[in-house]
């Protein structure tokens, strides 16, 4: 097991000794033991199914390991984001006042005062005293210092408008956002955040990464932003093989230290094997001699090999994700202008999300479409595909274009249909689409389920399956990593790094983007710019 090396004079805020979790007798993790002190800025990162998550709660103690102990501050206090839907009937504004219990009942008892001197009790006196207590004790507590802290959240985090709508009448998204609100008000000392930066758009995650820095708060972070990382943390652990190994730095710096380690440790288990293979050589020919000579040394000699050989401790290289994604087919040339917007238009109902906008991509531009959430990017690409009508002026493809579209939440037709069925509708050989399904992340077991029982990732790489198999040469691709690891990210980024064509991509994923795009094409205040970038 590799632990963390830290300092042991800093103060423990969390502390994990030996932790060990399966599920189905399979082991998530052994032997896990790490330190957090209250002021650490650490990002948690592993494939899909590592444990990132289990060992999140387990830290928190909602979730108990098979064995090993996790220790606390006496006076520690964590807020937890995780991914399950918080349910209120009460406003955002309410809800969110009560992210400080204390400020909340000195606010009860304020309105309950208000409501008493409206009624002009006999003891009016008595109860002016206790406001004007109750009113000093909520101020000295900040209490109107919190007021302004809930609106400028909200405001951060794309609530404002939503300020005075019920709770349980929002969105799983919104709610998200809400729950991301209520840990942020909460002056805990620690926080376990699980996928902050899902469901905010490019301006929201820019706040949320300023309030981290700025803010006195230690942090233990999952994240599949990585520039996000890069940005807001210190330390990077991963959950490798079952076993927690740690590099100091950002995320970038991470990967540098990872390919270096797994790179030693490649060097020694080759020498290792060519010392193991030396040995049993030596093995076999002492046993030729004592057979051929049936004198007892060379026995012994070969004895006393086989027992170094027994205590040899193999060096295991640890394994990359299993390549799933194969090339993109590209249809030949398009001409060089590929899309074309004279003074468009688009409105949402009463709403204009851009207008009189006119740009041209070129053949083998790779364009970003960025912009905050509601713009118009969606609806930009759906324009261009001819399945929205424009409110004005004109949008269309230029000469011999073939167009090969990933939305944002792949839908099937026949949501009964098991996965081999239906890739055999586009790959009649069995054979071949079995193979196919293998390099996308679908094995035996997974072959018989249905449509409708993937997950959101799982969609994703299925819709990318059927996609890849056309001949395109424009890729339009609508939020691609969405519910996907990290892993799989980087395997689509060095895909798409090798397609020739023109591409164009909508995503919050900023590190994706500038890594792919050499330009943006952005809405904001319902205007479109397009922009160079530079490399």
């Amino acid at each position: 097991m590799r632990s963390p090396a830290l300092n042991k004079e800093k103060n423990m805020f969390l502390q994990a000794s030996q932790i060990t979790k399966s599920f189905d007798h399979e082991a998530l993790f052994t032997d896990i033991s790490l330190r957090l002190a209250a002021t650490d800025r650490v990002a948690l990162v592993g494939a899909n199914g590592t444990g990132k998550s289990t060992l999140m709660n387990i830290l928190l103690g909602s979730e108990t390991p098979d064995s090993g102990v996790v220790s606390r501050a006496k006076d520690a206090t964590i807020a937890h984001l995780n991914q399950q839907l918080i349910t209120s009937p009460e406003t955002v504004t309410t809800f969110l006042g009560a992210s400080q219990p204390a400020l909340t009942q000195l606010q009860a008892a304020l309105h309950h005062c208000e409501d008493q001197m409206s009624a002009t009790p006999t003891d009016l006196d008595k109860v002016l005293a206790r406001y004007a207590d109750l009113q000093q004790q909520f101020e000295e507590q900040g209490g109107y210092a919190f007021a302004d802290r809930i609106n400028t959240v909200m405001k951060g985090l794309a609530l404002w408008p939503l300020r005075d709508s019920v709770v349980d009448q929002l969105s799983g998204g919104e709610r998200m956002r809400v729950a991301l609100a209520q840990l942020l008000l909460s002056d805990a000392a620690f926080f376990l955040l699980d996928e902050p930066t899902n469901h905010l758009d490019t301006d929201g995650i820019e706040w949320l990464e300023q309030f981290l820095l700025k803010g006195q708060a230690g942090y233990l972070v999952i994240s599949h932003d990585r520039l996000f990382l890069d940005r807001v943390t210190t330390q990077t652990w991963e959950i490798e093989d079952g076993e927690l190994v740690t590099y100091p730095g950002s995320y970038s710096h991470y990967v540098t230290l990872k390919a270096e380690r797994i790179a030693q440790i490649q060097k020694d288990h080759d020498l290792q094997a060519k010392a193991i293979r030396k040995l049993k050589l030596q093995i076999r020919q002492y046993r030729q001699w004592g057979n051929e000579s049936q004198n007892e040394k060379f026995f012994r000699k070969a004895k006393e090999l086989e027992k170094r050989l027994a205590k040899i401790q193999v060096v295991t290289v640890p394994q990359p994700p299993r390549q799933r994604l194969h090339d993109v087919q590209t249809a030949g040339r398009s001409g060089n202008e590929v899309v074309i917007a004279r003074n468009l238009s688009q409105a949402v109902g009463e709403r204009v999300l851009f207008h009189d906008a006119s740009f041209c991509l070129r053949r083998g531009a790779r364009v970003a479409i960025t912009g905050a959430n509601g713009t118009g990017k969606t609806t930009l690409v759906k324009t261009m595909l001819g399945e929205l009508a424009p409110a004005s002026g004109t949008i269309r493809l230029g000469a011999s274009v073939h167009v090969g579209y990933l939305p944002q939440n792949p839908q099937f037709a026949d949501p009964q249909q098991r996965l081999l069925a239906y890739v055999l509708t586009f790959m009649p050989n069995e054979q071949a689409a079995r193979q196919a399904l293998a390099r996308f992340g679908f094995y035996a077991d997974d072959v018989a389920r249905r449509l409708q029982d993937l997950s959101g990732g799982e969609r994703i790489r299925l819709t990318l399956l059927q996609l890849f198999q056309k001949k395109i040469n424009l890729l339009i691709l609508d939020e691609p990593t969405n519910h996907l690891d990290i892993a799989a990210r980087e395997e689509i980024e060095a895909l798409l790094l090798d397609y020739t064509e023109t591409l164009l991509i909508v995503s919050h994923d900023r590190y994706m983007l500038h890594k792919l795009c050499d330009q943006e094409l952005h809405i904001a205040d319902q205007t479109m710019t397009v922009r160079k970038w530079d490399k």
